[in-house]
């Protein structure tokens, strides 16, 4: 270029290049300025959101407690194990060492930790200290535990009340029992999280943490169960269930005033920590779900509505034999020993002392299918209790327009009706206060977890069933049942008055009775005449023996010596206590 040309441009391409500078630098001051300072805070909180996961945090279930507040089932945090396949070296390697811990490994997933795309996957929720001390004892990379605030659900008392507790599910949603329908106030309400977590969702060590929704806890649920009561229970029938080999088993302890359920026990039962491991018959809440046709326990509430209805007296007298043919069917009185009554003629009040069945037929004839029928009714029977436990059974209680011409006959003394055990105690804590039907109550109260009341059940009377008096004579009538009929001497416990009725009643099994097949039962009370505890046991197809005094009567009177020691009340030295 010549000379004087390169003179003339070479501070103009100077000023241009220092002008390009200056624009450079001003543009790059203004976006510095433009993303600090202007939309700093919205770049930021977008770069948040990028490296930032939202997560569900779980609240922890609300308690379970005795009557007296102690704990029965309470949830402790535990651990998870999950991997990272993306991040597993040699998955064939890592499969080998899981299985050492978990035993075999399902296909999907060993497929799943072979699978190079996959960023989470859960091997085992909710793991044992022991397992999860193991996992990281094998230091895998890629595999990892994660801390769960709805840990293990834990039965502190083992097996004791089982079956009305119920259990819960991987994730602590009730599955059954008092678990299941409380769940709505024990589960408690998820909360969210918002926290700055890599790609693979982990939390990054000392990242942002912010809760966008606090986790609710559940509330705690007080029952009406005394654990004593609960294990006197449990251990008497257990002891009768066992001598007699028998199939299933239950045992009620109700406070007949306030219809409070103090213990209820079935056999068999489970461990509610591994409820998995056993089959749905041992999980099985017999005492609501199982309805049984419940035999001579039923006599008295034909002797209820005969009374009520003032076609029968105490001084009305049947005619005392042992077969009767109505309907085409015979009725038998049970080869027991007790005879019909003597000079050929029985009250009432022997028909049930001696548990007679003609002579409860004989009964049922002389009132009527309607005056049954309504005493039924008016007893609850049919229809369910309302306890709140799941699965109750109403039972079945025909009208008249369905019976045959035997029915009435046989529903006297309890064959061709079905009842649960819960509704047969509740009956007969009618006749043990006074004529009120109670609502039976297995919850007390509801609290926070402060320990803060929020609920209280009160005692509720659903409606009177009969009168004081003839709730008086039934109380006499199976006060002469332990003294001089079929529970004596099985169902007294020494120091106490007691009184009750013994059952024993052939079941349907595959659609017709069957011999040997016997539901035995016995339900009592004590003290007498006022009585402080309602006692029902029934053992079910016993092997030996099959009669409610032999199988059931001696499981009721070791739970009332314990119940009225633990009541605080000594035996009495007094003989009286034998007297009517």
């Amino acid at each position: 270029m010549h000379q004087r040309t390169f003179e003339r441009v070479a501070p103009m391409r100077a000023r241009i290049f220092f002008y390009l500078c200056m624009f450079v630098a001003l543009f790059l001051a203004w976006r510095l300025v433009d993303v600090q300072a202007v939309k700093g805070a919205m770049y930021a909180r977008q770069a948040l959101a990028q490296r930032s996961d939202t997560v569900e945090v779980f609240a922890r279930r609300g308690s379970i407690l005795d009557s007296y507040g102690d704990v029965l089932v309470r949830s402790l945090p535990s651990e998870s194990v999950y991997a990272v396949p993306r991040e597993i070296v040699d998955p064939d390697a890592a499969v080998a060492k899981l299985q050492r811990v978990f035993g075999r490994l399902d296909g999907s997933t060993i497929a799943a930790l072979h699978d190079r795309h996959l960023w989470f996957v859960w091997l085992a929720r909710k793991v044992s200290h022991e397992t999860a001390t193991r996992i990281r004892g094998l230091n895998l990379l890629g595999i990892d535990l994660k801390e769960e605030e709805t840990g293990s659900r834990i039965d502190t008392a083992g097996r004791l009340a089982s079956t009305i507790l119920g259990f819960v599910g991987t994730d602590e949603n009730g599955l059954d029992g008092i678990e299941y329908a409380y769940d709505d106030v024990l589960r408690g309400q998820s909360g969210h999280v918002m926290l700055e977590a890599d790609e693979f969702g982990r939390p990054i060590p000392f990242g942002r943490e912010r809760v966008v929704t606090p986790a609710q806890p559940g509330l705690d649920v007080q029952l009406t169960i005394d654990p004593y009561l609960q294990f006197v229970a449990e251990r008497a029938l257990a002891k009768q269930f066992n001598a007699f080999h028998a199939l299933d088993g239950t045992a009620i302890v109700m406070d007949p005033w306030t219809g409070a359920i103090l213990a209820m026990a079935n056999l068999p039962d489970f461990d509610p920590n591994r409820f998995w491991k056993y089959p749905d018959a041992a999980r099985r809440d017999r005492a609501v779900m199982d309805a049984y046709e419940p035999g001579s326990t039923y006599k008295l509430v034909t002797a209820a509505a005969a009374l009520e209805s003032g076609k029968v007296t105490l001084a009305s007298r049947f005619p005392a034999h042992d077969r009767l043919d109505v309907g085409g069917q015979t009725i038998h009185n049970a080869e027991d020993g007790f005879m019909a009554g003597t000079g050929g003629s029985e009250t009432l009040e022997q028909i049930v002392e001696f548990s007679h069945n003609v002579g409860a037929a004989e009964v049922g004839l002389s009132i009527g299918a309607k005056t049954l029928y309504n005493m039924e009714r008016k007893a609850g029977f049919g229809a369910v209790t309302g306890v709140g436990l799941p699965g109750e059974n109403p039972g079945i209680v025909p009208p008249p327009s369905q019976w045959s011409g035997s029915s009435l006959a046989t529903m006297s003394f309890g064959q061709g009706v079905s009842v649960t055990p819960l509704a047969m105690a509740r009956y007969y804590c009618a006749i043990a206060n006074g004529g009120m039907l109670m609502q039976p109550r297995i919850v007390r109260a509801v609290y926070d977890q402060q320990g803060h009341l929020l609920q209280r059940y009160q005692p509720t009377a659903v409606r009177r069933i009969f009168s004081q008096r003839t709730a008086a004579e039934l109380r006499k009538f199976l006060r002469s049942v332990v003294l001089h009929g079929t529970g004596d001497p099985t169902a007294q416990v020494p120091g106490y008055a007691t009184a009750g009725k013994t059952g024993t009643a052939e079941m349907v099994v595959d659609g017709a009775y069957r011999s040997g097949f016997y539901a035995a039962s016995f339900i009592g009370m004590v003290p007498y005449p006022r009585p402080r505890y309602l006692i029902y046991v029934k053992v079910e197809r016993p092997l030996g023996s099959y009669y409610g005094s032999v199988v059931a009567a001696p499981a009721f009177a070791e739970i009332a010596r314990a119940a009225m020691l633990h009541a605080g009340v000594l035996p009495s030295a007094d003989p009286a206590h034998r007297e009517r």
